[in-house]
């Protein structure tokens, strides 16, 4: 069965300056500087295998970033929304503050 061909990724000058800053920023989220490194080393023409081999990440994921920048630009990789109920935290009505509900003793 024939390998799939890696998707081009061609990068405007501004796309490459916000991936910069992005992939070597030191406030940048560990997750949002890999993504940004993967698709500066795409756009660098390395293989998705070598890609994934240089920063120690699955295949997989390298594929899926390089898709989705390929298909959503920069704004394709933030996370998507999740699905299911969003956590938080359950309250009596009556709660107002620290130790709300517990046992007073005096």
């Amino acid at each position: 069965m024939p390998v799939a061909a890696a998707r081009p990724i061609i990068l405007r000058a501004a796309e490459r300056e916000r991936l910069k800053l992005m992939a070597y920023g030191n406030k940048t989220e560990y997750r949002l500087r890999m993504r940004a490194q993967i698709v500066l080393q795409a756009a660098r023409g390395r293989s998705n295998a070598r890609i994934a081999r240089e920063t120690g990440l699955h295949l997989d994921t390298v594929r899926c970033w390089c898709g989705r920048f390929a298909d959503q630009g920069l704004g394709g990789l933030g996370d998507r929304d999740r699905s299911g109920r969003p956590a938080g935290v359950h309250r009596a009505p009556d709660c107002r503050g620290q130790g709300a509900g517990l046992p007073v003793t005096r």
